[in-house]
């Protein structure tokens, strides 16, 4: 059964959020009258504005770009973002002499972690133009411009192609790559001997939580072409990569997708929100809401995975 959110009070934005993410569409549309009628208690119902709405699918708007940071804060592109990347990286030692690509970078988020924490330089691609300009906003505002730059590339950029990397960090991305054909052989030849593919993914388990996982990839662009961890495993192993960790963290990863919900629907009422971001907020919710029944249902899972490229080959230095 799916877990839900504590029981609603739906006075204000902060019960309207507990009853989208439990599914009490009564307790969501009172709130939202509540809402209306108060904006209009307030002389707001005097101007007419035409606010942009959500489309239903996950296109990166300036209102969203907003308000995924309102939902988890400034700088921040998903649940514990910043612990995760922390988590991910310290094993491998990264230093102020190392490089790393960042793959499906988003807000920059991971890049300016890593490079924070590890004094490590940064490269992070992305392909979203609206994510990209962000993300750089973002960097510069933490001094970052120069250790943690995002850019609007692809794998198969010249600019990308022509450095290796000590390590590569890919967060919840791999799905999004439309090459899979040569995709893992690509990841190799972007690092050195001895380097490190780290990597955290939604995968797919056939057979369950079916209906939640099609509810949740309704909500993207473009359907989510998931893989199967062992699809994973054996691509990277024929392209010479030693798997050391493949690892179930759909538990602990729900636990922080949950509390991150709940923390900010306990605090909204105290900041309320502009008229103008508020379904974008409440959007945001849903699409959280839906990745977390989905995790719950097994439809997807979440893994976390750590590979490493061969050594150097002494007879051919």
């Amino acid at each position: 059964m799916a877990q839900t959110l504590d029981t609603p009070d739906t006075n204000g934005l902060g019960g309207r959020l507990k009853a989208w993410w439990n599914g009490d569409d009564t307790a969501k549309a009172q709130a939202a009258a509540r809402m209306r009628a108060g904006a209009a208690a307030n002389g707001e119902a005097e101007v007419v504005k035409d606010f942009p709405s959500p489309s239903g699918i996950a296109e990166w708007t300036p209102q969203r770009i907003a308000s995924i940071q309102i939902l988890y804060g400034d700088g921040v592109d998903g649940p514990s973002s910043r612990e995760r990347v922390k988590s991910l990286v310290n094993p491998i030692g990264l230093n102020e002499e190392m490089t790393v690509l960042n793959i499906g970078a988003r807000l920059g988020t991971t890049a300016r972690t890593i490079a924070k924490e590890t004094g490590a330089w940064v490269d992070g691609i992305e392909n979203d133009e609206a994510l990209v300009e962000e993300a750089m906003r973002l960097s510069a505002k933490e001094g970052l411009v120069k250790k943690a730059v995002i850019r609007n590339l692809d794998l198969n950029d010249k600019e990308i192609r022509e450095h290796k990397r000590d390590a590569i960090v890919i967060k919840e991305a791999l799905y999004q790559i439309p090459d899979r054909e040569r995709l893992f052989k690509t990841l190799s030849n972007l690092l050195k001997p001895s380097s490190h593919l780290l990597i955290t993914e939604l995968l797919v388990s056939p057979g369950n939580g079916q209906d939640e996982r099609a509810e949740w990839s309704a909500l993207h662009r473009t359907i989510p072409r998931l893989f199967e961890l062992d699809e994973i495993r054996d691509g990277l192993s024929k392209v010479g990569f030693d798997v050391r960790v493949a690892k179930d963290e759909t538990k602990p990863y729900k636990a922080m997708l949950l509390n991150d919900i709940r923390k900010f629907s306990e605090t909204i009422t105290q900041s309320p929100l502009s008229p103008e971001l508020t379904e974008w907020v409440m959007w945001e919710v849903e699409y959280w809401a839906r990745t977390f029944a989905a995790l719950e249902a097994g439809g997807i899972t979440m893994h976390r995975i750590h590979a490493v490229t061969p050594m150097a080959d002494p007879t051919k230095s």
